[in-house]
């Protein structure tokens, strides 16, 4: 090493011996403010976080006030207030919390506030920061029109038909318990029990948006040419008999549609149910309850179809059955309103007891048919006719809900008749209403849920919510109906009827938020 070098490196060490004290001083007091600032930032991620605990805490408390009776106490608000927000955030480090809550109007407001303890920014003095978090919900800021839709179908009988009835009746009394009774329009909720037809009851006969003057391209289908003329109405008359109160799907498109019915187009009016007498030389007839001819009449070779279809004999034979007598396999009253023995459908309504009534009478029989249950569930809520009960479509005061509930597939069921099927609100299977005329059970099946995709698209498009309920479906699977709720948390596959009440209640609290937080 050079001189120069060794005189250099004298004069560093000396430095570092004479102020290595100064040094660790200076490094000390730089500590103080660095070690503050971390702590500040400790301490504000944690009053961050417990902030946004809290806020969660309040906005829930908020809602789950806003679904409570509206008879309930202000005192009783407030202790249910506190009681929520303190369970939520109990354990947090959340010093001197206090939860209170403001009742105006229809205004529920919860708030929290409270103190964080902090730690390395005590050396500055900041033993605490502040929290404090509100939140306000409305209690009435739309009104709801909700439409039951609700599988009555054969395979419903016994304890499902019952846990049915228990979880229907507590979605409408929860509901109503939110609902200000000083508002007439802010629930109105309509049932839909379906089968294979839908009754819409049997007042209804001559309504302008019923068949009545047989113009519908349907109506005559079922008829040879020798009844080409034949109204069903007048062939109830003929016999003597009263229109039940069942109706047909209208023909494609108008089957997933709320268009309008209308006399000035015959193809949108709804045909009356009109179950045909079958041949008696059908040996698989399933409905065959009068004589097809006059006393000492001549078939004249005529098909069995031919037979089924002429109407000269509902003025001039006698029932060949009683009254009471019921088709073998279905279980249906013989004649012309087999299988019409559900219930009517109940109007948009207002009324509590009306809706808890009709719940309490529903009866079931039948095969499945989802989408003509869907499409009256529709009609109910809709502003078009037959009803006009609903206000328009995207109205911002007023939210619509279909909940639909079944528990089977899509049905029309093949028969060893001529007919190939049975009687339903789609007629028999070789009159194509369905888009398919195949005697493959599978085949029809898949057919019905195509228009029962285009319905559920249809309804969504009208800005109408849908929940789907499936219960205790051991066969095909859920695809069609997930497809059909709105979202999938509106989707329920419910394993055993027993739990259609939880579900049901879950249904009525979705619906709550959605009117509250919407």
């Amino acid at each position: 090493m050079s001189a120069s070098a060794r005189s250099l490196a004298a004069r560093f060490a000396r430095f570092r011996h004479t102020e290595s004290g100064s040094v660790l001083v200076i490094f000390a007091l730089a500590l103080l403010p660095m070690a503050f600032l971390a702590g500040m930032t400790i301490d504000y991620a944690q009053n961050t976080n417990l902030r946004q605990q809290a806020q969660v805490a309040v906005d829930a408390t908020a809602l789950a006030l806003a679904k409570l009776p509206l008879d309930t106490t202000d005192k009783d608000l407030a202790a249910k207030a506190e009681a929520q927000v303190l369970a939520a955030l109990k354990g947090l480090s959340i010093d001197a919390l206090t939860v209170t809550m403001r009742h105006n109007g229809d205004l529920i407001e919860v708030a929290a506030k409270g103190a964080t303890p902090t730690s390395l920014t005590r050396l500055a003095g900041f033993m605490s920061m502040p929290l404090d978090v509100s939140a306000t919900s409305n209690r009435s800021m739309t009104n709801l029109e909700i439409a039951l839709v609700l599988d009555n179908t054969g395979s419903m009988k016994g304890t499902k038909l019952t846990n049915l009835k228990a979880a229907a009746r507590d979605l409408v009394t929860n509901l109503f318990k939110q609902a200000d009774p000083a508002k007439p329009n802010a629930l109105k909720i309509g049932i839909v029990p379906f089968s294979m037809t839908i009754n819409v009851g049997p007042g209804f006969a001559g309504s302008d948006w019923l068949d009545i003057n047989a113009k519908s391209p349907i109506h005559q289908q079922i008829f040879n040419a020798q009844g080409a003329s034949a109204n069903r109405f007048s062939l109830f008359a003929d016999m003597g008999k009263t229109w039940a109160g069942c109706v047909e799907s209208r023909p494609a498109p108008y089957d997933v549609q709320d268009t309008a019915p209308s006399q000035a187009n015959p193809v949108t009016l709804f045909v009356p149910f009109f179950a045909p007498d079958e041949s008696d030389n059908d040996g698989n007839a399933v409905n065959d309850y009068m004589a097809d001819l006059p006393s000492g009449g001549s078939a004249g070779g005529a098909s069995n179809r031919q037979l089924q279809g002429m109407t000269a004999k509902y003025d001039k034979n006698a029932f060949k059955v009683s009254a009471t007598a019921r088709q073998t396999g279905t279980n249906y009253l013989y004649g012309p309103n087999a299988g019409c023995e559900i219930q009517p459908l109940t109007r948009l309504t207002t009324s509590q007891s009306q809706l808890t009534n009709a719940i309490a009478a529903m009866t079931v029989i039948g095969d499945t048919n989802i989408p003509m249950g869907l499409a009256w569930g529709w009609h109910l809520l809709s502003p078009n006719a037959p009803f006009k009960d609903g206000v328009a479509y995207g109205e911002i005061k007023t939210k619509k809900f279909i909940v639909l509930m079944t528990d089977g597939q899509n049905q029309s069921a093949v028969s060893n008749s001529d007919n190939r099927s049975y009687y339903s609100g789609l007629g028999f299977i070789w009159q194509n209403r369905i888009g398919t005329t195949s005697n493959d059970n599978a085949v029809r099946t898949k057919a019905i849920d195509a228009r029962l995709t285009l319905l559920c698209d249809n309804i969504r498009k009208a800005r109408i919510q849908v929940f789907a309920v499936r219960v205790e479906v051991n066969d095909g699977d859920s695809a069609v109906l997930k497809a059909c709720a709105s979202s999938p948390n509106m989707f329920f596959e419910v394993k055993n009827s027993s739990g259609l009440p939880a579900v049901f209640r879950a249904i009525a609290d979705q619906i709550s938020e959605l009117r509250i937080s919407q």
